[in-house]
């Protein structure tokens, strides 16, 4: 009874704000968009072509049209692009946020999400809604809770308990089962693991044939993770514990540290391993280790979802500033108040310890992508002050600052989700035959990557909405 109401609530709240953002909704029967420049994540941008979509799928697109349409939208010097994927998001963090989540990633072209860490059960009834309502929500993947060992960091302790405790191999192995058999989409290995359960939820994950992401347990090393099979690494996370010339004495050291002797907590343990380490880390990186690193990565296809953004636009205090500000106004009033009271408590300084690694971050990602390691794009919305859907648009920005063209950054949030999640054939690109989901831009992102935000209109399933707006 009580799942049910949740899920009449979720419902009930997203589509009645949904109707007070969306101004114009178009029937999703036959519709032509005329002469609009299209972005192909792959083949680049072909000038005034026709976009036709009948019901949900895109079913034409050249220079001829069909005689019959119901709608047709002038995309006259106009951009089509993808809709955008957010592949590193936490529902759950916030539970009151999450009912307005999904209408404020549509607002703003995200049209899918990747959930990565959470309540099952919770998560299930919002993704049983967007299948069952394609149109008015996000597609989301999920992972449920994050997998972690004995000292699980997400317990509840200080922060939302977004992960389950598995205190031994049997009882990972119990956990990993029951995930893939109430449906998740793919799995979240997390750090306080040991060697032994990390290798069960890969044995088990190849035989299902089932992505593994996560973080790199703290106990072991990165390219024997790569090696295992780890499908992508989230947020560059203990890379750099690797990269050093000291990599075998620091790995046993954390080792020692994981024994926990002074009873932490899981959130405690992790936080004193990580100033430990971290900033010693990346001011002793070794050139050899980190190219052997990144051979793995490569070799492995390992992808790398580095939320650039969780660590910028809270270190850099960039939510502080006059336009992170002015973008409050998207979320709704309860959440906005309680937001801009805590930004408005927090200081100004910018930590010299954190800065060093949050610019690390975006060398390391500039590196990577030089290298031809695969990206997605992704933010840990809520966390950080991220604003849903709109931060998304701010991590493209981030990755095009340490140097990825406009180009593959579009390719990050759009077909390389899509391929991740084996899907490339239906989603991702402005082919004949996919989904349309899709988002009219007023400006070229491939001139300047921020006219992302320069929406004219959001497809998504087919259904037209259209709410001119630009983020600014």
């Amino acid at each position: 009874m009580q799942h049910h109401l949740h899920q009449h609530m979720i419902k009930r709240t997203f589509l009645f704000v949904f109707f007070i953002f969306f101004s114009c909704n178009i029937s999703d029967e036959k519709i032509l968009i005329h002469n609009v420049n299209v972005i192909d994540p792959l083949d680049g941008i072909s000038k005034n072509t026709n976009v036709e979509i009948s019901n949900n799928k895109i079913s034409k697109v050249g220079k001829k049209t069909s005689i019959f349409y119901s709608k047709k939208i002038d995309g006259s010097g106009k951009y089509l692009i993808p809709g955008l994927w957010d592949s590193h998001v936490h529902l759950y963090f916030d539970q009151e946020l999450a009912k307005d989540m999904p209408m404020l990633f549509l607002k703003f072209g995200i049209t899918s999400i990747r959930d990565t860490g959470g309540d099952f059960n919770f998560l299930d009834s919002i993704k049983k809604l967007s299948e069952k309502y394609p149109k008015s929500y996000p597609r989301l993947k999920i992972s449920g809770p994050l997998i972690d060992g004995k000292f699980n960091v997400y317990n509840g302790e200080r922060l939302p308990n977004l992960s389950v405790k598995t205190e031994n191999v049997k009882e990972t192995e119990s956990v990993v089962n029951k995930l893939i058999a109430s449906g998740a989409d793919f799995l979240k290995a997390y750090e306080m693991l040991s060697p032994e359960q990390f290798e069960i939820i890969m044995k088990i994950a190849k035989k299902k044939k089932i992505n593994v992401t996560g973080h790199i347990p703290l106990s072991m090393d990165i390219e024997t993770a790569s090696n295992l099979g780890l499908n992508s690494l989230e947020h560059i996370k203990n890379l750099e514990l690797w990269a050093t010339k000291d990599k075998n004495e620091l790995l046993k050291e954390r080792r020692g540290m994981m024994k926990n002797t002074r009873d932490l907590s899981g959130l405690s343990l992790r936080g004193m391993i990580h100033s430990t380490q971290k900033n010693y880390a990346i001011n002793n990186l070794d050139e050899n280790e980190t190219i052997k690193i990144y051979n793995a990565l490569y070799k492995n296809s390992t992808w790398q979802i580095p939320t650039i953004s969780i660590y910028k636009v809270p270190i850099y205090k960039i939510f502080k500033s006059e336009y992170w500000i002015e973008n409050l106004k998207y979320l709704p009033k309860k959440t906005r108040e309680t937001w801009k009271k805590r930004i408005d408590f927090s200081n100004d300084k910018i930590d010299p310890k954190q800065k060093d690694f949050s610019d690390w971050i975006q060398k390391t990602t500039g590196e990577m992508y030089d290298y031809g390691i695969k990206f997605m794009a992704g933010t840990d919305t809520p966390l950080g002050f991220l604003i849903p859907g709109f931060s998304l648009h701010t991590e493209l920005e981030l990755l095009v600052e340490s140097g990825m063209s406009e180009l593959d950054a579009l390719k990050s949030a759009t077909i390389n989700p899509s391929r991740y999640f084996k899907m490339e054939n239906d989603l991702g690109l402005i082919k004949e035959g996919y989904i349309a989901d899709l988002i009219l831009l007023n400006k070229n992102p491939l001139n300047n990557i921020k006219n992302t935000l320069d929406i004219y209109a959001v497809i998504k399933d087919g259904k037209v909405y259209k709410e001119p707006m630009r983020a600014d």
